[in-house]
């Protein structure tokens, strides 16, 4: 049986990471055991507990991995347990076989195939849904999600994709320039974890009221375009709802409509490209 225990960071990076190793296990119909996922997390996705390929034992909302969830990873790790190769090319899963999730966050076995069940078990809760509808169902439109992403990563990779509301509203200018044809009314949706500042004169900007995390990721998939910095969570709206995503690598990308692409996975865009840490550099780029 395949046995599920390592998981990292928030959401969306466990997300993309358990995400091939389900579609592994709807393809093959086999049994995976998930152990001491986040319970918060899960209470967002009521069609994934229910899923029968899938058990959850032992969730939990503790900040530190318990004692037992450590011994449990070194297990594996000391008497070679863990799946290594791409799940494709698995014929054979034995007794005790875990999986390390991010290890196969871009493995991309048998995720076109099962990416409908996928879409259908990872359907939000029924009023994040009824909730984000009544901003969507009478508009007539082009809706543009913007990710607004702020908080961590003011550290992260040196604060390069911590960008200014100035650098938000230039591309807010660039994408209604572009789409801002005939009589078509052009919006954007601001998803923030921080404030974001909107100048009066930008009638076309909006917000969720009383909105969460989730509500702005399910928000980001029912768009018809989304921009954003490098992140999992616009990738995993992408994904999801199958929106075109413009990536702003950099404060002064030009953009024009053959920036965006689709994710098909993660950090792996329908157009063939992909996104690459530089290391050395601190920041993402497009290969």
């Amino acid at each position: 049986m395949l046995i599920y225990v390592k998981h990292y960071g928030q959401m969306c990076n466990r997300l993309w990471a358990i995400m091939p190793v389900i579609a592994y296990a709807l393809q093959k119909k086999k049994k995976l055991y998930v152990i001491f996922a986040k319970k918060s997390y899960l209470g967002y996705f009521p069609h994934l507990k229910k899923c029968k390929w899938v058990r959850f034992m032992f969730s939990h909302n503790c900040i530190h991995p318990k004692s037992l969830e450590w011994r449990l990873s070194l297990l594996s790790e000391k008497y070679n347990l863990e799946l290594k190769e791409d799940l494709k090319t698995i014929n054979h899963v034995g007794l005790f076989s875990f999986v390390d999730g991010w290890q196969h966050s871009s493995d991309v076995s048998y995720i076109i195939e099962q990416k409908l069940e996928i879409v259908k078990i990872f359907e939000p809760e029924e009023k994040v849904i009824h909730k984000v509808n009544y901003y969507f169902d009478k508009y007539k439109g082009i809706t543009i999600g913007v990710h607004v992403r702020r908080g961590d990563y003011k550290d992260y990779l040196d604060g390069k994709y911590f960008f200014s509301d100035e650098v938000y509203l230039d591309a807010i200018t660039q994408v209604r320039k572009l789409f801002s044809y005939g009589n078509g009314n052009v919006r954007f949706l601001i998803c923030s974890n921080e404030p974001f500042n909107v100048p009066q004169n930008y009638g076309d900007i909006f917000s969720i009221d009383n909105t969460d995390g989730m509500i702005d990721l399910y928000a980001l998939s029912c768009c018809d375009y989304i921009i954003g910095p490098p992140s999992s969570y616009s990738q995993w709206a992408s994904f999801y709802g199958n929106v075109p995503l413009c990536m702003l690598l950099d404060e002064n990308i030009d953009i024009n409509k053959e920036s965006f692409s689709r994710i098909v996975s993660f950090n792996t865009f329908e157009n063939g490209k992909c996104i690459k840490l530089n290391s050395h550099k601190n920041e993402y780029y497009l290969e």
